[in-house]
């Protein structure tokens, strides 16, 4: 296992500890809720769901974090401001743990962030993030908020290359500075980078590559949602759907169980490359999630502490999983 000259970041956000070198902090797992068609939402719009569905899978997601050592965080992803709120109030009531400010629509995203201020939450928000698509009124909110932690996307249309992140993050483009010191400017003094998941074939080897060259020349906490590699792979796409239902003999409904392996094996691919947390996906997954990202997490910590003297800081797999 590998060692980083640079001095490494290690954050606290509400009792949550994330960052530093291999085998040190146990991997952070963020399980998102509330997203794009998920089974357990009737209203996306106006933030109605099924409330007991929605306390039972943010607590097997704190059972598994409990059983494994690793810390979990609540994605919250939200299609409007309203239904931010109430998704925000209904998590938040059910679970201690950090939750992530997140949608596809800027403006939901800020009735978040207001919200989280307005109760004081934002000592255990995450927003979900700076980039280089936010608008000057969403730089803005951040600005204006309590906030502190903050996602810091690494996705550069124009290169895609691990120098090419770097570049974003680093120097002057869409804005008068780089990602990480606009970041700072705007009072996020916890960025958390994402490298920026990327499909297999078109990039997604320099995403999990980026992670390393980040920690390298930062030293800051980073992170990939991988998952959504294999679930934009077009071959796994093809072959889901062709063996859903039908096949040789013994293939059949073979498709899900094949695509199910690889988005949540993915997981470990960040981790192997010195990445301190993943957003894994369907938090209904984290019974999968969990054991194997704790497993990985025991086997990085063994040579971290065998080759480097560095020791797993508790609560980690190597506390809670060992026999």
């Amino acid at each position: 296992m590998f060692l980083f000259d640079k001095e490494q970041k290690v954050f606290d956000i509400a009792g949550m500890k994330i960052g530093g070198q291999p085998g040190q902090q146990a991997t952070v797992l963020c399980g998102t809720i509330f997203y794009a068609k998920h089974y357990l939402v009737e209203d996306p719009d106006k933030g109605i769901f099924d409330k007991k569905a929605a306390e039972d899978v943010l607590k097997k997601q704190e059972e598994f974090s409990d059983l494994t050592g690793n810390p979990c965080v609540m994605q919250i992803f939200s299609e409007s401001p309203e239904a931010m709120e109430k998704e925000i109030a209904f998590c938040t009531g059910v679970s201690d743990v950090p939750f992530l400010i997140d949608s596809t629509v800027a403006e939901t995203k800020t009735a978040g962030l207001k919200y989280a201020d307005e109760v004081g939450l934002t000592g255990k928000a995450i927003y979900n993030s700076i980039n280089i698509s936010c608008t000057e009124e969403e730089l803005e909110a951040i600005k204006n908020s309590s906030i502190e932690a903050s996602i810091v996307l690494a996705f550069n249309p124009k290169d895609a290359s691990v120098a090419g992140k770097i570049d974003l993050l680093e120097n002057p483009g869409t804005f008068e500075k780089g990602l990480v010191a606009l970041s700072r400017d705007l009072g996020i003094t916890k960025p958390l980078v994402d490298a920026a998941t990327l499909p297999i074939g078109a990039g997604a080897g320099m995403s999990v590559a980026a992670g390393f060259a980040v920690k390298s020349k930062f030293g800051l906490p980073v992170g990939l949602g991988i998952h959504n590699a294999p679930s934009a792979w077009t071959w796994l796409k093809e072959f889901r759907k062709t063996h859903a239902t039908k096949g040789p003999s013994g293939w059949e409904g073979l498709g899900q169980d094949v695509f199910k392996i690889c988005d949540v094996a993915s997981n470990v691919l960040p981790i192997v490359a010195g990445h301190d947390f993943v957003l894994y996906g369907p938090i209904e997954n984290a019974t999968k999630a969990f054991p194997l990202v704790g497993m990985t997490d025991m086997i990085i910590s063994e040579a971290a502490t065998a080759e480097h003297e560095i020791e797993a800081v508790a609560p980690h797999p190597v506390t809670q999983m060992s026999a």
